[in-house]
């Protein structure tokens, strides 16, 4: 999505009032918000009230650390933009409690009058690798290395089971070795920084990969029974495969790990379509309606530590746990212009996958 930057609206709005300012702002493709001297969101134009869509109740008159928390990116641009230094960030994580929107270039700086700011958010593509990173890279090309050596063994060891094997444990084998490919083909696109390189883009049946993902955490975890909800008319979507079911497999093993040993736990597997909600999407500007997936656990919900920290990397109460599924699902999903919401109280945790579907998928 393309839009003006801070540097380009000064001019104009510190000539207008702050009204006229809102007006003119309200008409730009990229999301805008201005904030008040007690950083209070004052204004959302279109764009950014679509972006923000699914972070609670309405966003005007709320601090802006409500949304993002207090050591947001975000939160810093805008006070050193509150002392009158218009700036611009690349890369800024846009994620707080419950929800994760991806990366973007922000840009914030003064407009109008009694220390107003506006923050405009515009899509950038990720940093290039710096050179410092170079050690980065060789320890990500070795452990890739030493994962794919083992992988050959595990494959070779399953096909070994199979031959001969009852048909369930012929179709466990299959699964084994289907997933070693998978993962295969992850670590051949291991990108030291940014976890995966972008996504190849290929329509597929949603339902294809929670498919694999109710077959892996079923053998992992046969004391949980998960239940399956599918929309049959949902079209194709279109992305990359193996990273989706990387996406989907970290919520539900992380879903799993939150029931422990509960005797009556359960994972549903959930797919809408959902009407009527459209989202803009910073890579192409254009409002596309969403496919909902929905992995939801009756476990005792979220921890009170992480809650507000979730898709942060090493957030994790887990013992010896790295706190890196989440992050990794959040940034998957992110790359296919997707968003992740969380709902939880003790009983029942809802993570909301919305991916966009293309407007000729669907009307």
């Amino acid at each position: 999505m393309g839009g003006p930057n801070v540097s380009e609206l000064r001019p104009l709005a510190g000539r207008i009032s702050t009204p006229d300012a809102e007006r003119w702002l309200e008409g730009l493709p990229a999301p805008v918000i201005g904030l008040d001297s007690g950083e209070r969101i004052r204004f959302v134009n279109a764009a950014a009230a679509e972006l923000l869509a699914g972070v609670g109740r309405g966003l005007l008159g709320r601090r802006l650390d409500e949304i993002f928390g207090n050591d947001a990116p975000i939160l810093g641009l805008a006070r050193r933009a509150a002392n009158g230094v218009a700036v611009a960030e690349a890369d800024v994580t846009l994620a707080g409690p419950g929800f994760a929107l991806g990366r973007a270039t922000v840009s914030a700086g003064q407009v109008g009058d009694n220390g107003y700011v506006a923050l405009v958010i515009t899509h950038a593509p990720r940093a290039r690798v710096a050179p410092l990173a170079t050690a980065m890279n060789s320890a990500a090309r070795t452990l890739a290395h030493e994962v794919r050596n083992p992988l050959a063994g595990i494959r070779a060891a399953a096909q070994l089971i199979s031959r001969g094997a009852d048909d369930e444990a012929s179709a466990l084998a299959t699964l084994i070795c289907d997933e070693v490919d998978r993962i295969h083909r992850l670590t051949d696109r291991i990108d030291p920084l940014g976890s995966f390189h972008p996504p190849r883009f290929e329509p597929f049946n949603i339902h294809e990969a929670l498919d694999r993902v109710r077959k892996l955490v079923g053998s992992s975890a046969p004391h949980v029974m998960i239940r399956e909800r599918y929309d049959p008319s949902l079209p194709p979507v279109r992305g990359d495969l193996d990273q989706l079911i990387q996406a989907f497999l970290n919520i539900a093993k992380n879903a799993v790990e939150a029931l422990g040993d509960q005797p009556d736990g359960e994972i549903s597997i959930i797919t809408a379509y959902r009407p009527g909600v459209r989202f803009r999407s910073a890579a192409s500007g254009a409002a596309r309606a969403q496919l909902e997936v929905q992995i939801v656990d009756n476990g005792p919900g979220l921890h009170p530590d992480v809650a507000d920290r979730l898709f942060e990397a090493f957030a994790s109460t887990k013992s010896g746990g790295m706190g890196l599924g989440l992050t990794v699902a959040a940034d998957i999903v992110a790359r296919h212009d997707g968003r992740i919401e969380v709902d939880s109280v003790p009983g029942r945790t809802a993570f909301t996958i919305l991916l966009p579907i293309d407007p000729e998928d669907h009307p």
